[in-house]
């Protein structure tokens, strides 16, 4: 308790420490009603393609965006007029930003009033191949990327091996980021809060409706997809489907939700 309290204490002077530029800046921001945008950035969904839409409404290019913020120390820039956050959860809770991100679940934030909060879905069997293979594209071509120090361990030589070692809330991050317990009605009824949410096979359609709700132009941008793919087995991905089974039966849920 006594380091908690104190992480918080931190989190506070990390938040007031030259604040005002923001929070004047910040307090500027009118997406139709609301004033920031929060993404709920789940791994291999689509987030990085929306979060260079976003980006690219500074004017600038979203991949040279994400970099910078990638590299700066508090993870937060500025670029004609827009403040932009990632990964930081005290500044994503402050709220002084037009655009924040991260994978941070949603059940660990306390984002303020008047928070667009948005995220993307996917098919789990999809997205935890998807991940796979951004993992072994990294390892064969000896790419540094910081996940790999971590992620690059559940690795073996076949992806039976991934799935032995992956963790649950890697494995299922889908259903994770909106219950810490796992628990599909907890996950269901925090999805139902959302303001906007879209699956992945239906990705134009959900940026087109998101434009719609928040009056901004975003346009469609590539990001690069790996390039390796691995042939996995039937009776693999069948393994695999039963081990998702909760996931999917929160996203059946979540299909059926008025939000959407």
């Amino acid at each position: 308790m006594v380091a908690q309290r104190v992480r918080k204490i931190a989190c506070k002077a990390r938040v007031d420490l030259h604040s005002k530029r923001y929070r004047e800046l910040a307090e500027k921001y009118d997406i139709s009603g609301y004033k920031r945008v929060y993404c709920v950035h789940i791994r291999k969904t689509g987030g990085t393609s929306l979060n260079n839409m976003f980006f690219s409404l500074s004017g600038a290019k979203g991949s040279i965006l994400q970099q910078q913020i990638r590299h700066t120390k508090d993870h937060r820039i500025v670029h004609n007029g827009k403040i932009y956050v990632g990964w930081n959860a005290c500044y994503i809770n402050g709220g002084h930003y037009f655009y924040g991100y991260s994978h941070i679940p949603l059940h660990k934030l306390k984002l303020p009033k008047k928070t667009f909060t948005v995220t993307c879905f996917r098919d789990p069997v999809k997205r935890v191949v998807s991940h796979y293979n951004m993992l072994m594209g990294f390892r064969e071509n000896g790419i540094k990327r910081p996940c790999m120090r971590v992620e690059g361990k559940w690795l073996g030589n076949r992806f039976e091996d991934f799935l032995d070692r992956i963790p649950s809330r890697h494995l299922m991050n889908q259903l994770y980021m909106f219950s810490a317990s796992y628990d599909v009605e907890e996950a269901v009824d925090r999805a139902a809060r959302l303001s906007h949410y879209f699956f992945a096979r239906d990705f134009q359609s959900g940026i087109d409706k998101l434009n719609n709700k928040t009056g901004l132009a975003l346009k469609p941008v590539h990001v690069h997809k790996s390039a390796y793919q691995e042939d996995i087995p039937e009776d693999t991905l069948v393994r695999l489907r039963d081990m998702l089974d909760s996931e999917y039966r929160f996203l059946e849920r979540v299909k059926k939700l008025k939000v959407a």
